[in-house]
């Protein structure tokens, strides 16, 4: 993966509905509260809401850079080619789910969300306590971005199926590097709904989570998936295409 992981990018501007259904929530109580806070200028508020975002990705890119780590080990260790393409076959499945699950067809995939609650019940605790940073009562700017920072981050380990199927490519990626890169991507492409939805709040969220618009994102998702399975075996090979795909650029 020497170049940017466009597959990635695009991935993530496409799970519009699922990011919402996620993360809307927060998104609108982070921008509820920034606007409340009358202390903030213009400047500021926007300063707020882009460390929200950053500490956001900046968690899906140390995790990236973990089971990029990770991976890179056992890929060494065994037949390369047939764990990565395992591993491609898996994350390529789970956006198909995913894709369901934005156009409201089916939830299988939820049961795989629910796994990740192993991790975050060790996490809710902090998280409940600085999830939505909370209006100052004095003027302290530096610590208002860095309690945004840190909220930020903690949001980011929430349990998501899309982030799983991401990390799932980011673990073959060859080396923690290359797996902090497409989750980096992954992290870019989902920052518009979520920004705009913090910005515009309940009005944003509800145009962004109309049943039409879920659909035709989820279907989006869905043909991504299916595109990657068939490059990965080897049914279609259109080379130029493979940027757009989960796996595809790894092919020979």
């Amino acid at each position: 993966m020497s170049s940017f992981p466009v597959s990635a990018l695009i991935i993530g501007l496409w799970s519009v509905g699922h990011c919402l259904a996620m993360c809307g929530g927060l998104a609108i109580a982070a921008g509820q509260t920034n606007r409340q806070n009358l202390n903030n200028t213009g400047a500021q508020r926007g300063l707020e809401l882009f460390a929200w975002q950053a500490g956001r990705v900046l968690s899906y890119v140390a995790m990236g850079f973990l089971v990029g780590a990770f991976g890179s080990f056992f890929l060494s260790q065994s037949s390369v080619s047939l764990i990565r393409d395992a591993a491609f076959i898996a994350a390529n499945l789970i956006l198909i789910a995913l894709g369901l699950h934005v156009a409201q067809l089916w939830s299988g995939v939820v049961q795989l969300e629910r796994m990740g609650q192993l991790v975050w019940k060790f996490i809710s605790p902090l998280a409940t306590a600085t999830l939505v940073p909370q209006t100052p009562q004095r003027r302290n700017r530096f610590k208002q971005l860095t309690n945004a920072l840190r909220a930020g981050a903690i949001w980011g380990w929430l349990p998501c199926g899309l982030v799983y199927s991401m990390l799932v490519t980011a673990s073959v990626s060859g080396s923690a590097t290359n797996g902090a890169l497409w989750m980096l991507a992954f992290g870019l492409g989902t920052v518009p709904a979520l920004w705009l939805t913090a910005m515009a709040s309940h009005a944003a969220a509800s145009t962004l989570s109309h049943p039409m618009v879920r659909r035709v994102a989820g279907l989006l998702i869905v043909a991504f998936g299916v595109w990657g399975l068939l490059r990965i075996t080897h049914v279609v090979t259109v080379d130029w295409f493979d940027a757009f795909c989960i796996g595809g650029a790894h092919l020979p």
